[in-house]
């Protein structure tokens, strides 16, 4: 089985090998095998000429170049952050009545000393992370104030 199966790879081959030659020319080889050593040639050629002359090209730009070189990653964006000074403004208003604004205020605000600011000290010392959790419980509240609001009044 063995024998027949070589016999028959080693005659499909010579069969192509015949008729890739009857069909090109006896010649072909040679031409094949030039032309693929042009182009292998012709490509290192020009990936060296042109990929010197633009190496050096680059690498005289990067030695006049006078700027300073930039930060990156987490130190550019600390830096960032301590160059950008928002003001804070806190509306203490939710629902329209003082007496019902207050206690939500102190509500809001024991919640967030005893539940958050324990564990995010350890963490930053940046105060716009805990006033964004109160603004946006603030507006939580707003809206259900509004919609409660808007229900009992139909």
């Amino acid at each position: 089985m063995l024998k027949f199966c070589c016999l028959s790879i080693w005659g499909w081959g010579s069969l192509g090998i015949v008729l890739f030659l009857i069909t090109f020319g006896p010649f072909v080889i040679f031409y094949l095998t030039f032309y693929i050593l042009c182009f292998v040639g012709g490509g290192l050629v020009v990936t060296l000429l042109f990929g010197k002359t633009n190496s050096e090209k680059y690498l005289e730009q990067c030695e006049h170049s006078f700027l300073p070189p930039s930060s990156t990653g987490v130190p550019k964006c600390l830096e960032e952050m301590k160059r950008e000074a928002r003001t804070i403004k806190i509306d203490r208003r939710l629902t329209g009545a003082n007496i019902i604004d207050e206690p939500l205020q102190q509500v809001i605000q024991f919640s967030l000393r005893d539940y958050v600011q324990y564990w995010y000290y350890t963490l930053s010392d940046d105060e716009s992370f805990l006033l964004e959790i109160r603004q946006t419980l603030q507006n939580a509240l707003i809206q259900f104030a509004t919609r409660c609001w808007g229900y009992s009044s139909e």
